[in-house]
């Protein structure tokens, strides 16, 4: 039973790790083209430090770390853990 319970976690470790790493590329992407666009408008054609370094780009970054941590640890378990019968 202990068994079956390690693999659903490595099950869940593997699939929410992906979700959260792809939430995080999607908000750091939404964020920077937003930056961006708005850069645009302007007068200046450089990218703004803000677009790279902004709240939003910096929360899709910790997503991105968290997501690959967690698919990271479902390998690490994966090998770890017995296989299934």
């Amino acid at each position: 039973m202990l068994l079956d319970a390690a693999w659903k976690l490595i099950q869940y470790l593997n699939w929410a790790g992906l979700a959260a790493a792809l939430a995080g590329v999607v908000i750091f992407g939404w964020h920077f083209i937003r930056i961006n666009a708005a850069a645009a408008q302007g007068d200046s054609a450089k990218v703004p430090a803000s677009s790279w370094r902004g709240r939003g780009a910096r929360f899709g970054y910790v997503l991105v770390a968290i997501g690959a941590g967690m698919q990271i640890a479902s390998f690490i378990l994966a090998v770890a853990v017995p296989g299934r019968d």
